[in-house]
């Protein structure tokens, strides 16, 4: 009787021990998938936030430099992904369309050494946007970029070198943005017949050369363009005046 008792309470040990141990794996395979999910989803976002800059930054100027590293970070989060989740189909088509991405920039970079007045000018007509909406757009892309390099230079992903010449690049690149773009809106403002947005827009593009990183010829070609369409401006609205004195004197 009391073997048979000392039996049972074996077997009902075992049983509470296997449902700890069984109830401990449960618990263990739900925090892992969720740390799976955190991550996959952290990874998800930061993916289509990468290469909605990368998108961005091709409809502006195609850098290699930059957009190499973009590619790069975009694969490795492609990866990352794929691992964590092997049966996600989508993801290797991506990874395939960034390895297409990656091996275009050689012609790119080609293509900029050979013709640099043409991407000059690609890249004045690119940034001649049209709203101050369409440039904070723009700006707010290029800023998110370098929070990408960052990001990356933080963990040692990017060299230092690197990070101060993409650094170096976006700054001049927002500016211009900002430059070009005030320009083209007071040639927009022009053509509508609002000469004093159209200045107000000249002198804003003005003030930008002046505080931005411009130097040497860039500096100097901008704010002699600048003050090409001021004067233009100014002998418009002298000959305006002009026309309105003979009328008013007939």
């Amino acid at each position: 009787m009391a073997l048979s008792q000392f039996v049972i309470l074996l077997c009902l040990l075992a049983v509470m021990v296997a449902a700890l141990l069984i109830a401990r794996f449960a618990q263990e395979q739900l925090e892992q998938n969720m740390v799976r999910l955190y991550r996959l989803t952290a990874l998800d976002q930061r993916r289509a936030s990468t290469r909605n800059v990368i998108r961005a930054l091709l409809d502006i100027d195609e850098n290699p430099e930059l957009l190499r590293i973009l590619y790069q970070s975009l694969r490795s989060d492609l990866l990352k992904m794929q691992q964590l989740d092997p049966s996600r189909a989508d993801l290797e088509n991506d990874i395939r369309q960034v390895q297409s991405g990656l091996g275009a920039l050689s012609d790119v970079e080609r293509a900029n050494g050979e013709q640099q007045e043409q991407r000059r000018q690609k890249l004045e007509q690119r940034t001649s946007l049209g709203s101050e909406r369409e440039i904070q757009i723009t700006r707010a892309y290029i800023s998110e970029a370098m929070s990408i390099i960052r990001r990356l230079y933080q963990f040692r992903q990017v060299r230092g070198e690197q990070l101060e010449s993409v650094s170096r690049y976006l700054g001049t690149l927002s500016f211009t943005v900002a430059v070009n773009s005030h320009l083209n809106m007071g040639e927009l403002a022009l053509q509508e017949g609002d000469k004093i947005k159209a200045l107000s827009n000249y002198r804003r593009a003005e003030s930008l050369v002046m505080r931005g990183p411009y130097s040497g010829r860039d500096r100097t070609e901008k704010l002699s363009a600048i003050e090409a369409k001021k004067e233009q401006l100014i002998a418009l609205s002298r000959s305006e005046q002009g026309l309105l004195l003979l009328t008013s004197m007939d």
